[in-house]
């Protein structure tokens, strides 16, 4: 019985030893198996975390808020505070302008005869130079009054200077404020060299106690950068006059417009940045001249026809304008008002008999 209490001993020996031996082996098995999920979850930590980097990314591209103006997202300090709308002089011996390279928008209307007149509203950049500063019109306080916005100018035809008392704008004027807010340089003949600041023209609303935050309606932008499924449009010349012929030329790599005047490339007089676009609005207006001066009256208030152009593709739209400080809403065919990409926008008001060059 011993020997064979023995035998049955070694055989459980034997089991003994090879199921724990089949243990070690489950044992480094199970480790695999528990590795291979380390491996997946740490292969989905991965994406995760590309996920969130990519949100990360978004974020820092969207973070604070969108301005009102252009879209582009700002500091929120940036948004809180009063636009400026600044008339500057387009006269062949004032180019280059200072400072349109930082405008959220730019209207190009005529003035006298063929000659035409900017007026660049600014909000969330603040240039240190801009100018060359001109005269009011009647027309352009229209604009300036849809974004509340301090008015900058020299002086103004009679009709301007009497309808800024009546809609009692915030008025900045050169001919009632001192050489630390409006200055003239050097370079540039009387009268296309004077010139002002950001720091200067807060400064002068500051003295005057005008309003610093302001609630305007807005044009509705696109989160991201959309097509309209228009027509292909890379190139638009506007010819006013032989001295004033502006085009954009589309560049598709980058999507936006370059602006040229006078077929060449319209650059920044203090930067030498090349003026682009993102957005370009054709606002066609009734025109006729009202004076041996030549000076005109352009109806803004009411209803038109016009293009919106961006990414590449024109669409024809309507344009409204409810009252002088009413904003002007631009519509598609069809009553769907259009959404502008974030960005810059110029804005060109032509005669609504004035025909375009495209392409």
């Amino acid at each position: 019985m011993l020997k064979n209490k023995k035998i049955v001993i070694l055989v459980l020996a034997i089991f003994m030893t090879t199921f724990l031996a089949g243990c070690g082996g489950e044992k480094e098995q199970s480790v695999i198996i528990e590795q291979e999920p380390e491996v997946v979850v740490n292969n989905e930590e991965t994406i995760v975390e590309t996920v969130d980097s990519e949100e990360s990314n978004k974020i820092e591209e969207k973070e604070g808020l969108p301005s009102p103006i252009s879209g582009i997202y700002t500091s929120e300090e940036n948004i809180h505070k009063r636009p400026f709308a600044v008339m500057l002089d387009n006269q062949k011996y004032a180019r280059p302008q200072a400072g349109l390279d930082q405008a959220e928008i730019v209207y190009e209307v005529l003035a006298e005869g063929w000659i035409t007149r900017y007026m660049a509203i600014f909000l969330i950049n603040e240039p240190d130079l801009i100018g060359p500063v001109r005269s009011a019109r009647p027309y352009f306080l229209d604009k300036a009054m849809e974004y509340d916005a301090l008015y900058i100018h020299d002086g103004g035809s009679p009709q301007a200077l009497l309808d800024i008392k009546k809609l009692k704008m915030a008025d900045i004027s050169a001919q009632s404020r001192g050489k630390d807010i409006f200055w003239r340089k050097n370079h540039k003949k009387r009268p296309h060299n004077e010139y002002t600041s950001t720091v200067a023209i807060r400064k002068a609303a500051k003295q005057s106690h005008y309003r610093e935050n302001v609630d305007f309606e807005t044009l509705k932008f696109n989160e991201e950068y959309q097509t309209i499924y228009g027509d292909s449009l890379t190139y638009v010349k506007i010819p006013y006059d032989k001295n004033y012929k502006p085009s954009f030329k589309y560049d598709e790599d980058e999507g936006i417009y370059y602006r040229y005047i006078n077929d060449q490339p319209h650059l920044d007089e203090r930067s030498k940045n090349h003026l682009t676009a993102q957005n370009i609005i054709i606002q066609k207006c009734e025109t006729k001249v009202i004076d041996s001066a030549g000076r005109r009256e352009i109806k803004l208030v009411g209803e038109g026809e016009g293009f919106f152009i961006t990414k590449g593709q024109l669409r024809k739209i309507i344009w409204k304008k409810n009252s002088r400080r009413a904003l002007t809403k631009f519509f598609y065919e069809d009553g769907e008002e259009i959404k502008l990409n974030p960005g810059v926008t110029w804005i060109e008001v032509i005669p609504s008999n004035f025909e375009m060059i495209t392409q």
